[in-house]
């Protein structure tokens, strides 16, 4: 799970809209909208300390080295893992990949 994933699923689980967490931490929604959507992805650790107080996170999370995807790669990412047995063994040929 991404640290966007987390922002969005902990504000959802708070029944809070991306104006009100925007608010809450002195932000936008468009910069909210950007750190769910994984747009932005090294949040200034003002914001952080704003974030993990405003959705009860531990600051732990945005510590933790994570591997960023782009967009595209999150894309390519989600179909290979939601694709068939057959077209994973294609891709991993295809790539020369060993099988898991």
């Amino acid at each position: 799970m991404t640290i966007g994933e987390i922002i969005r699923d902990s504000r959802k689980r708070l029944n809070m809209t991306q104006d009100e967490m925007a608010h809450a931490v002195n932000a936008t929604k468009a910069t909210v909208s950007r750190w769910e959507s994984g747009d932005i992805c090294k949040i200034k650790e003002q914001s952080v300390k704003a974030v993990c107080r405003v959705l009860m996170l531990d600051e732990w999370l945005f510590i933790q080295p994570q591997e960023v995807l782009t967009r595209d790669e999150k894309k390519v990412l989600d179909a290979y893992r939601s694709s068939n047995g057959e077209l994973k063994a294609a891709i991993r040929k295809l790539l020369d990949v060993p099988a898991e």
